[in-house]
């Protein structure tokens, strides 16, 4: 009982998170929130999730994700401006000047990473944040996976 109540508090905060993503094209959104919810079903699952625990992390999920979906976007902009920048045969200090707002952006997000940690580390054991790791390793691994599979076969995400 204590975990379906703590996959309901998931779906729950993960739909209320995921709605300042309105701003994003409607497919983007779409698998960005599937995945989210995704996300947190099986980390529940993973950590075995009290549903105090699950309170307490999901907000800090949600703050870091609209964080990261900002760098990511950010990010993907700077390499396209750079792409068309050596396309043009543009001149080396506008291209640095690219090149240093990238290297800004991972610096960002490198930031960014080590406080969402500093963060969860605060809510979960010690046996936790090892599950926790090796979970999102795992789970990285697994969507790259499904998303080259996707794409082998020429479907599109729903």
């Amino acid at each position: 009982m204590k975990r379906v109540r703590v996959i309901a508090v998931a779906i729950l905060v993960g739909g209320i998170l995921s709605s300042p993503l309105l701003a994003q094209p409607p497919k983007e959104k779409r698998v960005r929130e599937r995945i989210q919810m995704l996300r947190m079903w099986k980390l529940t699952e993973e950590l075995d999730l009290t549903e105090k625990e699950a309170a307490e992390l999901f907000p800090i999920f949600g703050k870091y994700d609209k964080k990261r979906a900002r760098l990511h976007r950010q990010r993907r902009k700077l390499l396209e401006e750079l792409r068309d920048l050596i396309q043009e045969g543009a001149p080396s200090a506008r291209i640095n000047e690219v090149i240093r707002r990238l290297e800004d952006n991972y610096r960002a997000l490198s930031r960014m990473r080590e406080e969402e940690w500093e963060e969860v580390k605060r809510v979960l054991t010690p046996d936790q944040q090892a599950r926790y790791i090796l979970f999102h390793e795992r789970f990285a691994r697994d969507m790259w996976r499904m998303i080259q599979k996707k794409h082998k076969k020429g479907e599109r995400w729903r």
